[in-house]
């Protein structure tokens, strides 16, 4: 029995299929998740090291490397980057496309378990495997307002605790706050006056702050726990500390050499929001989460607080659902368009009921494809939305050939049962072949390597699987509905032509004939055209992206001052770009400023330094817009390089359509002198220059703070009983303090007891130089003794690729041609 008979003889049947597609279709629509782009695996792991105070240089060799050398051996890995930076180490591990990312997370893992060669002192390495959402958050809301940074701090815990009690949130990060911090202030002079040293102190504090267990006793018939309490209650405690006791001084307490407070710790970075302090808060969302009500539930819990709080400023920016309703309004948009010209053109040629039957195949094969795409784990997202927009034209095309040979065999004469029968089983392995032959046209983007192969990966599924649910309905749901509903009466095969179908005809037969007739010119035309065809789209004409490139509606500034800039200057300047662009006939554009000084990220890669700042423009939408994109970046442009100040700037735009992409320039050059490396970076840099078209070109490398370096004099050490590794604590204690115990107070709540030396009295190299420390024998000795302190350069980070030194030319580009051309 063919598809075309058992359709017509189980009406009652198909009708069924048909409503349980349409219910259980719409509700898929509704509530099958949605997100702004394909859930992809980047295939990458991280790996972060924290050393604090410690140089690029130090970073290279004791993190950087140790690292590298242990998961050398690592199997399907593509490359490694690796980026040595004050105070941090950051590898980035690109696997294979063909590689088991589970295996390769687990084989990671345990290579990291065997590197036991990192310094006792480094915090311990983070591992991170890359996913889009891990990445990519579904919204950044702002907290700001006249509040104090203690005051913005805690609400920010709290509306983060709020966020993530909703539905479907699966983290909530938060930059631009500070944690509670014990710091005892030490006045290095006081010090010297009592015979003391820092690590009089830090002995001191660290011997009298514990509670330590004593097992258990028996008194008479009764067993107690025995314990000593000596933690801290309050700051009080400390202050009183009996630091040394003997006849010329006396007691000497904390509060005699040192200032305690109760503060938070020095900000690493500064968020604002239009000029305001703020703190900058990311919000992600589970797997199985619906973009667009997950950021409902956010917008509408983010007011609630804002309307709690006085004084509080509660901005939402950069909000991933708005393009996803953006892509579905325009597929519902496209879909309603072409249900109405389909029915319309059919009506003139094969009648209002067979151009009704047509038309209706759209929207249940939209539904279909919905509850094909739930089943296979296919979101609705940007490029699924694509693909079905992409496929519309082409879902009709089967149900028209099918109904117009019905329709053929009505004129013929048979009744609507045989008609159905007969037109549809005679034409189903031709329709079989076109959609199959469509279907192939879109296999080989499945063989697509790398990370765009991952993201297009979604294109062809969803293509394939919308052609599949239209062929399912034109030749098992359509036939059915024919031969009920197709009418009773007879077609008049006399019947008089439609006069636009009867021109049509007349015309087409005419172009046939002449065709047929001079058949050598008709194969020359259509070679000529193949050929000028080819012309026009190498010879630049068309311009060629793999992703159109849309005007953004976010700007990313990222800026650097000189080497060794402190947090407030970069603060300071960056206040005058913002005030500049509030100042800018531009501004109406600008719905938010949102910045944050001391990091910028590049390539999901936090560049954390004092002299950075990145400073993010939230446009209004595209449609509203009364200047472009590049109007608002070159007149900041023309700004920028009129400060001093600044070192370097860069533009990036903050959203793209499609995958996660490099810049548009970008040229690596391995060796192993930086310097050489940076003399070739900039010969580049003046070459490609000349190219018109180019901008924002730089090195990644650049200067660092300049450092105090100290050399020991091994045998002045030796004499003193002293070591490198007590010279560097004490260095370490002067230059930014260190933790030295935990305060815990009344609460449960752990804070660091930071040891520091009171910030104006480090004014020179001579003020370290006579830095106190104790010999072994009890003796107080200058630093100068043991070792020598010398001022040089450095380096603002060291990067690596597969384990040599890289430096990378980077550039954007304004004038986009064909593959051949400004583009590469």
């Amino acid at each position: 029995m063919s598809l075309a008979k058992f359709s017509v003889e189980n009406g009652v049947l198909i009708n069924m299929i048909m409503i349980i597609v349409f219910i259980f279709g719409i509700y898929t629509m509704i509530y099958m998740p949605k997100e702004e782009t394909p859930a992809v695996d980047f295939g990458a792991f991280y790996i972060m090291v924290g050393y604090r105070g410690v140089s690029p240089a130090e970073i290279e060799k004791l993190i950087i490397k140790p690292i590298e050398d242990g998961i050398s051996d690592l199997a399907d890995v593509d490359y490694i980057s690796s980026t040595a930076s004050e105070g941090r180490a950051t590898i980035y591990i690109q696997m294979d496309p063909d590689a088991d990312i589970d295996e390769a997370w687990n084989n990671l893992n345990t290579e990291m378990d065997k590197v036991n060669d990192l310094p006792a002192d480094s915090d311990d390495p983070f591992l991170l495997q890359m996913k889009m959402r891990e990445v990519n958050s579904i919204c950044q809301v702002a907290l700001g307002g006249e509040l104090s940074d203690n005051a913005l701090r805690e609400l920010a815990d709290d509306f983060k605790d709020e966020i993530l009690e909703l539905d479907y949130i699966s983290k909530v990060t938060i930059a631009g706050t500070r944690d509670r911090q014990i710091w005892i202030d030490t006045d290095i002079h006081k010090l010297t006056k009592f015979g003391l040293t820092m690590n009089d102190l830090s002995n001191a504090i660290t011997m009298r702050n514990m509670n330590a267990p004593g097992g258990s006793i028996k008194i008479g018939y009764a067993d107690f726990l025995i314990r000593t309490l000596g933690e801290f209650d309050n700051i009080y405690e400390i202050n009183d500390l009996v630091v040394s006791m003997d006849a010329n001084s006396g007691v000497v307490r904390i509060d005699n050499v040192a200032t305690v407070r109760d503060t938070l710790e020095e900000a690493e970075t500064i968020g604002k929001l239009n000029t305001q302090k703020a703190v900058n808060i990311q919000v992600f969302k589970k797997a199985e989460g619906n973009i667009i009500s997950v950021m409902e539930n956010v917008r509408k819990k983010s007011a609630e607080f804002q309307d709690r709080i006085d004084g509080l400023s509660v901005e939402v920016r950069n909000d991933g659902s708005i393009r996803v309703k953006n892509s579905i309004s325009t597929l519902g948009n496209n879909a309603m368009i072409g249900v109405v010209l389909v029915f319309l053109l059919l009506w003139i040629f094969i009648g209002w009921r067979n151009a009704l039957f047509a038309a209706w195949g759209i929207p249940f094969t939209f539904l279909l494809s919905f509850i094909l795409m739930q089943q296979f784990d296919v979101t609705m997202n940007n490029l699924s939305l694509f693909g079905l927009i992409l496929v519309l034209g082409m879902i009709v095309d089967d149900a028209i050939i099918v109904i117009e040979n019905i329709h053929r065999y009505r004129e013929m004469g048979y009744g609507p049962k045989e008609a159905a029968i007969r037109g549809a089983r005679e034409i189903s392995w031709p329709v079989v072949a076109a959609v199959a032959t469509t279907v192939a046209a879109f296999m080989p983007m499945l063989m697509m390597q790398g990370m765009m192969g991952k993201f297009m990966k979604v294109l062809p599924v969803v293509v394939s699987m919308a052609l599949l649910a239209s062929l399912f309905e034109s030749l098992v749901i359509l036939p059915s509905h024919v031969a009920e509903l197709g009418g009773k009466k007879n077609y008049d095969s006399k019947k008089k032509e439609h006069r636009l179908h009867a021109w049509l005809v007349r015309n087409y037969r005419k172009t046939v004939k002449k065709a047929l007739k001079h058949r050598i010119r008709t194969v020359l035309i259509l070679v000529v055209a193949m050929i000028l065809s080819l012309m026009v789209m190498f010879s630049g004409l068309v311009k060629f992206q793999f992703f159109a490139r849309r005007s953004p509606r976010i700007i990313v500034l990222n800026l650097e001052t000189s080497p060794g800039t402190s947090l407030e200057k970069t603060d300071e300047i960056v206040t005058q770009v913002e005030e500049y662009i509030l100042s800018m006939p531009e501004k109406e554009d600008i719905e938010a400023i949102i910045s944050t000084i001391g990091k910028y990220s590049e390539n999901h890669n936090d560049k954390i330094d004092t002299k950075n700042a990145e400073i993010k423009l939230d446009l209004v939408e595209l449609d509203d817009m009364k200047f472009s994109n590049n109007q608002i970046k070159n007149r900041i442009r023309k700004y920028i390089i009129t400060l001093p100040e600044l070192y370097s700037f860069t533009f990036k735009d903050g959203e793209h359509g499609g995958p996660p992409t490099g810049e548009d320039i970008e040229i690596r050059i391995k060796g192993d002198d930086l310097n050489r490396l940076e003399e070739i970076g900039e010969y580049i840099i003046s070459e490609i220059e000349k190219i018109p078209g180019t901008t924002d070109l730089e090195t990644s490398f650049a200067e660092g703070k300049k450092e105090i370096r100290i050399i020991p004099k091994h045998d002045k050490m030796a004499l003193y009983g002293l070591n490198v590794r007590t010279v560097s604590s004490l260095v370490s204690i002067a230059s930014f303090g260190v933790p030295i115990s935990k305060y815990r107070g009344s609460g449960m709540d752990e804070y660091d007891i930071i040891l520091r030396i009171q910030n104006d009295q480090i004014e020179d190299l001579s003020d370290l130089e006579n830095l106190p420390i104790r010999t072994m024998n009890g003796d107080v000795i200058a630093l100068k003794e043991v070792a020598d302190l010398e001022i040089g350069a450095g380096y603002a980070e060291i990067q690596h690729r597969d384990r040599k030194r890289l430096i990378s030319v980077t550039g954007s580009v304004t004038t986009y041609k064909n593959g051949n051309g400004t583009k590469t």
